[in-house]
This record gives structure tokens, C-alpha cells and sequence, in this order.
């Protein structure tokens, strides 16, 4: 794979990540709120999942090869961001110093 197509893959899968982290954010938010607000946020999560879902299927659609070991790959990049202290604390990286 030439180095355009395999940047659009790693761009489509760090999208899913992104869209799989707005679900867990409504999913944990959710039962804090009143019953309109509730609503509203298990609705932006079930959207949400359909994008998680969407950006994989088109990582798929452009990569030549299997995608999963990449997948893998990033999650693993994700994980060390959260969990790596961070000096200053923002709203994605890991817990403050």
C-alpha cells in the first residue's frame, strides 16, 4: 500500500476511536441527567456507534490488506496517551502530573 492510501486507513480508524469515545462519554453521562437530557444522550450514542462503525467499514474499504493489526496498533497508542501523566492536563491525554 502506497503512503496516501495507508494515511487515509490510520485517519478512518483514529476517527472510529474518536466516535468510540463520544459513545462511552454519552453512555457514562447519561444516567446523571434529567429524563430529557437523557434521552437526548442515549440518542447521540446510538448515532455515535453507527459512525464507530462506519469509519471502520471504510478503513476496510480503502486498505488492500487486513486492517485489525493496525486497529491494534492505535489502540495501543491510545492507551499510552491516556495513561502516560501528562504536565498539563487537557480533556484527551493522561492524568495530570
Amino acid at each position: 500500500m502506497t503512503i496516501e492510501p495507508r494515511r487515509l486507513v490510520d485517519t478512518l480508524i483514529v476517527g472510529a476511536y474518536i466516535e468510540a469515545r463520544s459513545c462511552e462519554r454519552f453512555f457514562r453521562l447519561a444516567p446523571y441527567l434529567d429524563q430529557e437530557l437523557n434521552s437526548f444522550y442515549v440518542s447521540l450514542l446510538a448515532s455515535e456507534s453507527r459512525h464507530y462503525q462506519d469509519y471502520l467499514n471504510m478503513a476496510r474499504q480503502y486498505a488492500d490488506e487486513p486492517i485489525d493489526e493496525r486497529v491494534c496498533f492505535i489502540a495501543e497508542i491510545e492507551r499510552q496517551a491516556i495513561l502516560t501523566p501528562d504536565k498539563e492536563f487537557r480533556f484527551h491525554s493522561g492524568a495530570a502530573e
